[in-house]
């Protein structure tokens, strides 16, 4: 996911990159953690344009994921598609009206830092599909999980336990014991 800095014309550059996560690292480790399953192609489109020295990019990801449901552990499908906006810039700009001592580093001000002719995008693009990943992932909003006493999924079955004593809010308390000294 190499962009070359000389390829970009006035008129932009528009690219498509089709890969497998196996190509990202973090993406790799994720699915071989199995965290999440990408069993498509990580499909990017990109749009490319130089502006008074910057590079800005824009663009989408699109990729297929499997997840296990955090609340009933089934596995099911569903697309991530993040898009995004970059600025890269091969030197910082300076900043007017702020006195020597502040550093400002380029991530505060919105800026990709970048050397040589190239822009290598692999990170960003990665960083964009694990950022639009769901904290805990849910096979639906209504998920109703597994019974804490049998472990029956249920939302396929209706279990016999015993709900009256069911709430688990203050079950670390159950034996706490206040020794009252004066």
């Amino acid at each position: 996911m190499l962009i070359h800095i000389d390829n970009i014309t006035e008129e932009g550059l528009s690219l498509e990159f089709a890969e497998p996560a196996a190509s990202f690292p973090v993406l790799a480790d994720m699915q071989q953690q199995n965290e999440v399953l990408f069993p498509g192609l990580v499909q990017t489109r990109l749009n490319i344009a130089l502006l008074d020295g910057m590079v800005n990019v824009s663009g989408t990801v699109n990729v297929e994921a499997v997840f296990y449901c955090s609340r009933c552990l089934g596995e099911y499908r569903a697309p991530i598609h993040s898009s995004f906006a970059l600025t890269y810039v091969k030197d910082l700009p300076e900043v007017e009206g702020v006195g020597d001592d502040v550093e400002i580093s380029p991530e505060d001000m919105g800026l990709m830092l970048y050397s040589g002719d190239t822009i290598d995008l692999r990170e960003a693009v990665q960083q964009e599909v694990v950022m639009a990943l769901p904290l805990r992932p849910l096979c639906a909003t209504d998920c109703k999980g597994l019974c804490p006493k049998c472990g029956a999924n249920l939302n396929q079955e209706v279990c016999s336990c015993d709900k009256s004593d069911f709430s688990l809010k203050f079950s670390a308390l159950k034996n706490f014991k206040v020794d009252k000294k004066k």
